[in-house]
């Protein structure tokens, strides 16, 4: 059920900030001046929101995609209906996101538009993420994920899932393995980062991230029970037992950066092997579309 409202919750925030942009009616609290750029992003679990904006501020400054006269003023969001909100509300000017992610909302919704951050560069690899202690669980995965990188899967999982979508479609449904008297592995899926992290309006999991879970389901011989729960709960529900994976959590992928390793982790918590890596975008409302 909790994934089923999930999904209905992101397509309808979607479709409906859509309409209501066309409308006119959302939009209409433009930045009121001054040197602030308050940017919107899915919480961070080591890094504080102060923090993070002064990494934004000498990294974007240094490769151009903050405005050296402009100071950035971060918050976060547990979840992507509420930072989306957030920007079409206009209590934030940006929003932080991926790029596919980006790609992903602005065919659904004209109104929004990439910055230049873009220019940038800073990319995240994505990890899944497991308590310290499950040290058999991390080899098996990290064993599953080495292996498909060899034989080619994840790189055709990337083409399926996300470069081969047609503009303003989804990724198919994913079925889940089913195999009879295997154990089961309960993982946390937030639906925040469509197409990589999705579920479907009909409470379907979907995308990258959950045909990456079914092949590591096949490949260990365990069951996957998907656990839909906003981003910013899933790193307390993997400390507290709820859930066996995090899938998914980031570590930086450049080697030079203000970032520490774990910003988006928490104590007492391992990541597997980078499976993907994308670059860090900022989307906002079109500069045309706010009222004169």
């Amino acid at each position: 059920m909790k994934i089923r409202m999930a999904a209905y919750l992101l397509f309808f925030g979607v479709m409906a900030s859509a309409f209501l942009a066309g409308c006119g009616l959302l939009g209409f609290r433009e930045h009121p001046g001054g040197n602030d750029l308050r940017i919107g992003m899915l919480e961070n679990f080591n890094v504080s929101e102060k923090e993070y904006a002064a990494i934004i501020k000498q990294e974007g400054t240094e490769m151009g995609g903050i405005p050296s006269g402009q100071f950035p003023v971060v918050t976060y969001y547990d979840s992507l209906n509420s930072l989306l909100l957030g920007l079409e509300s206009g209590d934030i000017d940006r929003a932080s996101t991926y790029q596919c992610v980006a790609k992903y909302l602005i065919e659904r919704n004209p109104r929004y538009e990439e910055t230049n951050f873009i220019r940038a560069s800073l990319v995240d690899s994505f990890c899944s993420a497991v308590r310290k202690e499950d040290g058999e669980l991390l080899q098996g995965m990290n064993e599953a994920l080495r292996s498909m990188d060899e034989d080619g899967t994840l790189g055709f999982l990337v083409k399926e899932y996300i470069d081969d979508v047609k503009a303003g479609l989804n990724p198919h449904a994913v079925e889940l393995p089913k195999i009879p008297g295997a154990g089961t592995l309960k993982v946390a899926v937030t639906g925040d980062l469509p197409p990589l992290d999705l579920v479907l309006v009909d409470g379907s999991a979907a995308g990258f991230n959950t045909a990456i879970l079914a092949e590591i389901g096949r490949r260990m011989g365990k069951n996957i029970e998907i656990v839909s729960m906003d981003s910013g709960s899933r790193m307390a529900a993997l400390r507290a037992g709820r859930v066996d994976v995090v899938f998914w959590t980031v570590v930086p992928a450049e080697e030079f950066t203000m970032r520490p390793p774990d910003f988006d982790q928490t104590l007492g918590v391992a990541t597997t092997i980078p499976y993907y890596k994308d670059e860090i975008v900022h989307i906002q409302w079109r500069k045309d579309y706010y009222r004169k």
